[in-house]
């Protein structure tokens, strides 16, 4: 499963590394615990948020739940901008979405990945302090698929 999830998280943080002044995608990240074993609820509800995700946040561009056997759930967020993730932290604060995931689970860790603006950081504050940022590497796939990808 780790194997898995770097792999998914090499080829998200890099995402149009290439093209990186066009494009500034922002990866959360947060490992979760799901609350007093309440998982089938906790399932439900990733599959009920996610239809309101893909529907009202047309620049997230993906946006997954991973959950284990011991009631560890991965959350993995790709945004392509830092616009695009206050959007949906917007969206989520506030909103009958934010009552029932504290409800369901505990947030572990939460990092975020990318050249995060100062507007996204205060947006974020209460929910996380991590922020990070890309200092080398590259994607091979990620600079043939930067323009699809775009135009999703």
């Amino acid at each position: 499963m780790k194997i898995f999830l770097s792999i998914l998280l090499v080829f998200s943080i890099h995402i149009f590394s290439d093209d990186h002044k066009k494009l500034n995608p922002i990866i959360f990240m947060l490992d979760l615990s799901v609350n007093d074993g309440k998982i089938k609820n906790a399932e439900k509800f990733t599959y009920d948020i996610t239809k309101n995700v893909m529907k009202m946040e047309p620049d997230t561009v993906i946006y997954q739940y991973y959950f284990d056997s011991e009631e560890k759930v991965f959350l993995y967020e790709v945004y392509k901008s830092n616009e695009a993730a206050i959007e949906h932290v917007k969206n989520f604060r506030g909103s009958k979405w934010e009552s029932k995931f504290g409800e369901l689970f505990s947030i572990e860790n939460f990092a975020v990945l990318g050249e995060a603006s100062e507007d996204l950081k205060k947006s974020l504050e209460g929910y996380t302090t991590d922020f990070r940022y890309l200092k080398g590497g590259f994607h091979k796939p990620a600079k043939k698929l930067s323009k699809e990808i775009m135009n999703l």
